[in-house]
């Protein structure tokens, strides 16, 4: 994400301009065919070399920031190596501390045949071989990490990047996002987006307009500290998911600036704005592939599927995570699960549950100390509350009861 001077956006008339790269130009073309080019060059160097040769273009630039944005995007994609094979600190304090000692007798560490002796003693307390010595000085700090692999990508996907980029660096100052999509999009789509949020650790409200189609009001697990970046941080994360969308309009609030001053974003799917997200489907965090694990094992009552397949929420305000079917009766229950979460987002969600009527529906949120009658009234008997992971057998309590 590209931040700082970086950044070329500004803020005109209350309304965020981003100054987006033109792929199909052809001056940045060759630009960015160099900087590929180069890092395939600089392959196994150090990362301060890579730093240096990489920021030196040959030619006149078209812009000078956009190129350093370019460099910056590029540079975030490529791979280094850290070794921790060695302890580089240890080796680093046992040579200079040899190379005090031989000071004080008068050699100079500079000499070759004193400099042998210092490697050797070294390789011997630190049993490495005495020839990697010199190299392994230094190979904890980032300056010496090894290009291990560039980014595969051509010039025009760099150029799609950087502008990704430049949209989730105004992102990062967000406080709340709405994004709009037409009633024409597939339920599987919003059930894709839904998940992005949550392996975003975001949450989301979904309201449905048959006419105008579908809102989201997204906040982040710390949206109500209106200071922080953390929450822009993880919608800026999210934003390649929302590109796979055909149609769509996101409305950011932002403060700006060094005054942090107030003004709105704006991104749609006309902007030409391209994802490096593949389409595979659905997200789920971890933790609900092992809750969907235990509950195989543990309920012989209930099939549990997250194809949800069995279920049309099309005309409903909420997507479960789960599909809940009793194999006697074919009874469908449709369960959520929060690990993160606020509490006005926990008290959207149960009202948005009132309003269902055909489906039944249950809310497991997981219990941090922080939610009690204080702030929630009243718990309904279909929200349940867990402490570090939701019990099969107490959700299956509540579905029975259904």
């Amino acid at each position: 994400m590209l931040t700082g001077n970086k950044l070329l956006a500004k803020n005109y008339r209350g309304r965020l301009l981003v100054s987006y790269l033109d792929p199909s130009d052809s001056r940045w073309g060759t630009v960015v065919e160099w900087i590929l080019s180069k890092g395939k060059d600089l392959l196994g160097q150090s990362r301060s070399l890579f730093e240096e040769e990489i920021n030196e273009y040959p030619g006149s630039l078209p812009d000078a920031l956009v190129f350093a944005g370019l460099v910056k995007v590029f540079s975030d994609n490529c791979s280094f190596e850290q070794s921790t094979e060695f302890d580089a600190i240890k080796i680093r304090e046992l040579v200079f501390s040899l190379a005090s000692n031989f000071k004080q007798e008068g050699k100079l560490a500079s000499d070759i045949e004193v400099r042998k002796n210092i490697f050797e003693l070294v390789g011997k307390q630190t049993e490495v071989d005495p020839n990697l010595i010199d190299a392994l000085l230094y190979s904890d700090l980032e300056s010496e990490n090894k290009l291990l692999a560039i980014p595969k990508v051509n010039a025009q996907n760099l150029m799609h990047r950087y502008n990704l980029s430049l949209a989730q660096g105004a992102l990062l100052n967000s406080l709340n996002i709405v994004v709009k999509l037409p009633s024409s999009t597939p339920p599987a789509r919003l059930r894709q987006l839904t998940r992005w949020l949550k392996f975003q650790r975001l949450l989301c409200a979904v309201d449905k307009n048959k006419a105008e189609g579908l809102t989201l009001q997204i906040d982040g697990p710390l949206s109500l500290f209106r200071t922080t970046q953390k929450y822009g941080f993880q919608i800026a994360l999210f934003l390649p998911a929302l590109l796979l969308c055909p149609e769509f309009e996101l409305e950011a609030e932002l403060l700006w600036g060094k005054t942090k001053k107030p003004c709105k974003f704006q991104i749609t799917s006309n902007d030409g704005l391209v994802t490096h997200y593949a389409d595979s489907g659905m997200y789920r965090p971890p933790e609900n592939e092992a809750f969907l694990l235990l509950f195989k094992k543990r309920i012989d009552e209930w099939d549990i599927s997250d194809t949800i397949s069995d279920l049309d929420y099309s005309d409903d305000l909420l997507i479960p995570d789960f599909v809940l079917k009793r194999k006697k009766d074919q009874k469908i229950v449709g369960l959520e699960i929060l690990w993160n979460w606020n509490t006005v987002m926990v008290e959207r969600r149960i009202k948005d549950m009132e309003k269902l009527k055909l489906q039944k529906y249950v809310l497991a949120v997981a219990d941090k100390g922080n939610l009690g009658k204080e702030k929630l009234a009243q718990i309904p008997k279909s929200v349940y509350l867990f402490k570090s992971s939701p019990l099969p057998q107490e959700i299956q309590k509540i579905i029975n009861a259904f």
